[in-house]
C-alpha cells in the first residue's frame, strides 16, 4: 500500500512539473542556449561530478546538488569541515563545545551514518559505526565540495542519507610556484598555521599542504592538537592521459567533557591515513577509462574517566583499514552521456574495549568485501535533460543490494531549471545483532530560477519512505521500524547592491512513524541559515552568517532551541603587488554567545574571537 501510495505521489509531482513546463513553452531555451542558465550565481556549464562519477554541468542534474567553492570556504573563517558544512542550508552538524571536538552531520533529517563522506573517493566514515567526523576533516585543501541532498545509492552505494564529496586542489598550472601561508591566534590558546604551495614544471604538476591546530578548547576537556599533511602528484603522460597520486596525513589529539555528566572522553594521538593513484586514458576523443586504487587506515586510542575522581573507566582502542579501487568507462557526444564501472573494497575492522572499573572487556574482529556495478546515462534533448541509472551491490556477510534512480532536468528559458528525481538507496548496517541494511524509497521534485529580477530562488520537494531504520527501544535494545520523511527545503540569494547581497534558506523535516503516525523524536524539524554578504571586489570583505534549529529534541535532553547563532568575518587585503598579497582577517564565532544544543550532555561552542593574517603569493 505504502508503494502504490509513493508512485502516485510521484507521479502527481511529474505532472505537476509537465504542466508548469507547458505554460513556459514557447521561452524554452535554443539547445546551444543550454549552458548559460543561472549566471547570476554560477555558469551553467560549471561541472559536478557527484551524481554520476562523471564531469557533467549542473543545469543537467536532477538531484538536490549544492556545491561549495574554496572561496566560499575562505570567506566563512572555517577551520574544518564542520565549520562549512554549519551554514548550507538543510544541514545541521554536532557542536560538542569546541574547535575540532567530534561532530556528526544530519542531512534534511538523515542520520550521520546514512551519508557517505568521501574525499578524492576514499569514504571517511568509520567502518565501527558508519559515521563521519566531519570536524576532523581539515579545509584548507579543499577545491570545492559537492553535496547531493538525498539517496546516491545509484552512483555511490552506501548512501541513504546523501553523500559529501570533497574535490581537493588541483596543481596551479599557470605558475612555476605560487601558494598560501596563514596565520591565526584567538582565545583559550587557539592557534592556527597553513602553508600550501602549487605549481607545474613541464609535464609535473603538485600541490602540498600543511596545517597544525591547537587550542585548550573552549569547554573543560576540549583542547585539540592536529596536524595534518597532503601531497597531490600529477604526470602528464607523453601524448594522453595523466597519473595522479594522493596521500593524505592526520594525526589529532583532543578531548571532549560532557557538561552534565561526570566524565572525560579523550581521543590520544591517533591518526587517518589516506591515499590514491589514479590514471585517466582516453581511448578516442569520445571514450575515457579511469583506474583507481585507495586505501586508508585509522588508529584510536581513547579513554573515559570521571572528571571528579580521575578513576578509568573504559578504554578503547580501534584500528580500521580499507583497500580497494575502480574501474569506470566514460563514453560521450553531443547528446549522451554514459557511465559504467565497477568498485571494489575490502574492509578490516579490530577492536578491544575494555572497563577496568567492571573488569570486562570485549574484542571485536571483522572483516568483509564489498562489490558494486554501476551504470548511469544521460541524454539530453536540447533544454531537456534525462538520466536514469542503476547500481549493484554485495556484500560479505551483509548480502546484495540493487539501487535504481530515474530523474530529469529541464531548463525552461535560460532562467528556471525544473527537475524531478525518483530513487531506490542503503545504507550499510552497524555493527551490532540484529542490525540490517536501512533501505529508502525517495521521490523529489524542485524549482531553480532567476525568473524573479534580482534573486535566485531555490525549491525542493522530497518524500522518503525507510524500511528497516537502525533505532533502539526505552531500554537500549536494538529495534527495526518503518519511517516517512517529507518535507521542503528553499533557499534565495539576491545580487550584490551596494556590493551587498543577502542569503537565506528553510528546511521543513517532517519525520513519522509510520507504524502508529507519531512525529519521531531527536530529528531536526525545522533548519534556518542566513547570511549578508560584502565585497568591494577590491579590498574588503564581510561575512554575517546565522543559523537556527529547531532539534525536535526528547524532553530529558534538555535541548536549547531559541538562540540563533551568528558568526562574523571580516578580511582586509593591506599589499596588493602582482602575484602577491597580503590579507589580515578577524573571526568572531558564535558572536552573542548564544546557547543552541540538542543534548545538554554537550553544549555548543560559546563565543570566541581570532584573527590572523594570509599572504599569498
Amino acid at each position: 500500500m505504502a508503494h502504490r501510495i509513493f508512485r502516485k505521489i510521484c507521479h502527481i509531482l511529474l505532472c505537476a512539473l509537465v504542466l508548469l513546463a507547458s505554460l513556459n513553452a514557447p521561452a524554452l531555451a535554443a539547445p546551444d542556449e543550454d549552458l548559460q542558465t543561472l549566471e547570476m550565481f554560477y555558469e551553467g556549464n560549471d561541472l559536478v561530478v557527484s551524481a554520476t562519477r562523471a564531469p557533467k554541468p549542473i543545469s543537467q542534474t536532477a538531484e538536490n546538488i549544492t556545491v561549495i567553492t574554496a572561496a566560499e570556504i575562505e570567506m566563512m573563517g572555517a577551520h574544518t569541515l564542520a565549520d562549512v558544512l554549519n551554514n548550507v542550508s538543510g544541514i545541521v552538524t554536532n557542536d560538542r563545545g569546541s574547535i575540532g571536538t567530534f561532530s556528526g552531520l544530519s542531512i534534511q533529517g538523515a542520520d550521520p551514518f546514512q551519508i557517505l563522506v568521501m574525499e578524492d573517493g576514499v569514504t571517511l566514515n568509520f567502518i565501527s559505526d558508519g559515521t563521519p567526523d566531519i570536524a576532523s576533516i581539515p579545509v584548507q585543501n579543499i577545491e570545492r565540495i559537492e553535496i547531493i541532498k538525498g539517496p546516491g545509492s545509484s552512483s555511490w552505494g552506501s548512501a541513504l542519507g546523501g553523500v559529501v564529496n570533497i574535490v581537493t586542489k588541483s596543481p596551479v598550472e599557470e605558475k612555476k610556484l605560487g601558494g598560501a601561508l596563514s596565520f591565526s591566534a584567538g582565545e583559550r590558546g587557539t592557534k592556527n598555521v597553513r602553508g600550501e604551495a602549487s605549481g607545474t614544471i613541464g609535464p609535473f604538476g603538485y600541490y602540498q599542504y600543511a596545517e597544525n591546530i591547537n587550542s585548550s578548547g573552549m569547554r573543560p576537556i576540549t583542547g585539540i592538537d592536529a596536524n595534518y599533511l597532503y601531497s597531490k602528484l600529477r604526470w602528464e603522460l607523453p601524448g594522453q592521459g595523466s597519473l595522479l597520486f594522493t596521500l593524505g596525513y592526520t594525526r589529532e589529539s583532543i578531548g571532549q567533557g560532557g557538561d552534565t555528566v561526570d566524565l572525560a572522553i579523550r581521543d590520544h594521538p591517533h591518526y587517518n591515513l589516506l591515499y590514491t593513484s589514479a590514471l585517466n586514458y582516453p581511448l578516442g576523443k569520445q571514450v575515457d577509462l579511469d583506474l583507481s586504487f585507495r586505501g586508508a587506515n585509522k588508529y584510536f586510542f581513547e579513554t573515559i574517566n570521571f572528571l571528579s575522581t580521575g578513576d578509568l573507566l573504559q578504554v578503547r582502542s580501534t584500528q580500521e583499514s580499507s583497500i580497494g579501487g575502480s574501474a569506470k568507462l566514460t563514453w560521450r557526444n553531443q547528446l549522451q552521456s554514459l557511465v559504467a564501472g565497477v568498485d571494489f573494497d575490502h574492509y578490516k575492522l579490530d577492536a578491544h574495549i575494555s572497563s577496568p572499573l567492571f573488569a570486562a572487556a570485549t574484542d571485536l574482529d571483522f572483516r568483509s568485501d564489498k562489490w558494486g556495478v554501476f551504470f548511469n546515462d544521460t541524454l539530453t534533448f536540447g533544454p531537456l535533460a534525462f538520466t536514469g541509472g542503476i547500481r549493484y551491490d554485495r556484500m560479505h556477510p551483509v548480502g546484495d543490494f540493487t539501487s535504481p534512480s530515474l530523474g530529469f532536468a529541464w531548463n525552461l528559458n535560460g532562467k528556471t531549471i525544473l527537475r524531478a528525481y525518483a530513487a531506490r538507496g542503503y545504507s550499510l548496517p552497524l555493527i551490532i545483532p540484529g542490525s540490517t541494511q536501512e533501505k529508502v524509497w525517495t521521490c523529489q521534485a524542485g524549482v531553480e530560477t532567476t525568473q524573479i529580477p534580482y534573486f535566485w530562488l531555490k525549491t525542493s520537494l522530497f518524500l522518503n519512505y525507510i524500511s528497516d531504520h537502525q533505532s533502539f527501544d526505552s531500554v537500549g535494545n536494538p529495534i527495526l521500524v518503518k519511517l516517512k520523511k517529507q518535507g521542503v527545503e528553499v533557499e534565495v540569494k539576491t545580487v550584490p547592491l551596494f556590493n551587498t547581497s543577502f542569503s537565506a534558506g528553510y528546511a521543513f523535516v517532517d519525520a513519522r512513524d509510520r507504524d502508529n503516525g507519531e512525529i519521531v523524536k531527536d530529528i531536526p524539524r525545522q533548519i534556518v541559515k542566513m547570511g549578508l554578504h560584502y565585497d568591494d571586489k577590491r579590498t574588503f570583505r564581510a561575512a554575517f552568517l546565522g543559523r537556527y534549529v529547531f532539534y525536535n529534541a526528547s524532553p530529558a535532553l534538555n535541548a536549547k532551541e531559541s538562540a540563533v547563532i551568528w558568526d562574523l568575518t571580516l578580511a582586509k587585503k593591506v599589499l596588493s603587488v602582482q602575484d602577491l598579497a597580503l590579507e589580515l582577517f578577524f573571526n568572531a564565532h558564535n558572536l552573542f554567545n548564544g546557547a543552541q544544543y540538542p543534548d545538554a550532555t554537550f553544549k555548543n561552542t560559546p563565543r570566541w574571537l581570532e584573527g590572523g593574517a594570509r599572504f599569498n603569493f
